[in-house]
């Protein structure tokens, strides 16, 4: 009988351990799980959430997923499906000092795919389009994609202007951080694996917007949860079997090594484990490998995404919205701090029945970011409320407010992490065979990579007992 610990106790821990429990099922794996998390309850701490009415809405960026995701599938599985209401069509479009313009129908990870439609958007002066004409499409073939960020990918198959006005503030909208500087094997894999294998990147994109790709930001439709996910996260215990063991209030202080067992030291008690999985911030599990100065050199220079969304309630008839917009995505010198405004009750029309507006402010560049994380809540109310007065004029009064400000969301995916990653894994391996660190500290900077990787590690797991 083999034991397994699953440190932390959030999305990442929690999603692990159903995928463990679930997938043992099938080949009869023998193990017993212990979920450890050093709080009263799981995901204290990441899913705030608020009440309206009947309704309970997440306060934060988790309210809605894609049809094509991991997440989707597992809500499918568990039987939540009646509990996501589909999205109405609504269009992303830019905020700009000349007004609102319109985003070309067909695009991948913000890469336009039609030239003509392109040409024909009010994103572009004339001078601008002359040049795009001239200058749409490049090839990579004397570029080493894997040593890339996303500017530099970009900037190098496509004209300038279309990276500063169209991609760059799409993609930062959809990962929720500055992604200028951030590499593009680690944030955009898929795409950057089929481009080293084809010249011609429309093609590559055209076949991925064939495909429905998960990673895509503008195909398939999204879906409300019916619930918060702090309460999804309730539901994959509810399906634990006895295989699994909560463990809350419990805090850890040490790990050891001692052979080819794991010595767990948690309230004045030793726990023996043949597997260990770390969930959560590195900031927290390095005190335990205080000795090895491999692990502290990979994660010293870390650094991480923080975010703010603020979510604003307007009786119906105090902001007027078009109905047909669902965001409204600003680029960086259009706005000191919002970089999205999403109006939920356009994209939900249930929520527009009840006579309410509910827009969310979403504050993801980390310059703007840092000169609010401090300030109060409602500080930050007053300073987004300016900026929706800009974008439509005078507005009534806001009903209510919820602010999210969560530090250190998830792991800023630089060029030095994405060379030094293979070597760190490769030393894990060595030293800590059965040692895996996922979630926010590895690989987790969205959702649906959360999801996926925590199934990723359940079943390497499975096949090792």
């Amino acid at each position: 009988m083999k034991n397994i610990a699953i440190i932390g106790g959030d999305l990442s821990g929690v999603s692990c351990a159903y995928f463990l429990d679930k997938l043992s099922g099938v080949n009869s794996k023998k193990f017993n799980i212990d979920l450890i998390e050093r709080d009263l309850e799981f995901a204290n701490d990441r899913f705030g959430k608020f009440q309206l009415g009947q309704e309970i809405y997440d306060n934060g960026w988790h309210n809605s997923i894609s049809e094509q995701g991991v997440l989707f599938y597992l809500m499918i599985e568990l039987g939540l499906h009646r509990y996501l209401i589909k999205s109405g069509a609504t269009k992303k479009v830019f905020f700009t000092k000349e007004g609102i313009k319109y985003l070309p129908e067909k695009m991948l990870y913000g890469l336009p795919l039609d030239k003509r439609e392109l040409l024909m958007s009010d994103l572009f002066t004339f001078k601008e389009k002359l040049s795009i004409l001239y200058n749409m499409y490049n090839t990579l073939e004397d570029e080493d994609i894997k040593e890339l960020t996303v500017e530099e990918f970009f900037r190098a198959i496509v004209n300038e202007k279309i990276y500063v006005k169209l991609i760059e503030p799409l993609l930062t909208s959809y990962y929720a951080s500055d992604i200028s500087k951030q590499s593009m094997v680690s944030l955009m894999p898929e795409l950057s694996f089929l481009t080293i294998q084809k010249e011609d990147i429309n093609k590559v994109l055209e076949e991925m917007y064939d495909r429905n790709v998960i990673d895509n930001i503008t195909v398939g439709a999204e879906y409300r949860l019916k619930f918060t996910l702090k309460s999804f996260i309730e539901t994959l215990e509810s399906n634990f079997s006895d295989k699994v063991f909560l463990e809350l209030n419990r805090k850890v202080e040490k790990i050891e090594k001692r052979g080819d067992k794991y010595l767990v030291h948690s309230n004045g008690s030793i726990y023996y484990y043949d597997y260990i999985i770390l969930t959560l911030n590195q900031k927290n599990f390095l005190p335990w490998f205080n000795d090895d100065d491999k692990i502290i050199e990979f994660y010293s220079d870390m650094k991480y995404v923080s975010n703010i969304v603020v979510t604003l309630i307007y009786k119906r008839d105090d902001l007027h919205i078009n109905r047909e917009i669902g965001e409204i995505i600003f680029p960086k010198n259009e706005s000191e701090y919002v970089t999205k405004l999403e109006y939920v009750s356009n994209k939900w029309i249930d929520i527009k029945m009840s006579g309410i507006q509910i827009v969310r402010a979403y504050i993801s560049r980390e310059e703007a970011v840092k000169k609010l994380i401090e300030k109060s809540d409602s500080e930050i109310k007053e300073i987004v409320e300016k900026e929706i007065i800009i974008v439509h004029g005078v507005v009534g009064n806001v009903n209510k407010y919820y602010v999210s400000k969560v530090k250190d969301n998830y792991r800023f995916c630089c060029k030095n992490y994405n060379k030094n990653i293979n070597e760190f894994n490769e030393y894990m391996k060595k030293e800590y065979s059965n040692v895996f660190i996922i979630g926010k500290s590895k690989k987790g900077t969205t959702l649906e990579n959360t999801v996926l990787e925590a199934k990723e590690i359940a079943k390497e797991i499975l096949e090792r007992i």
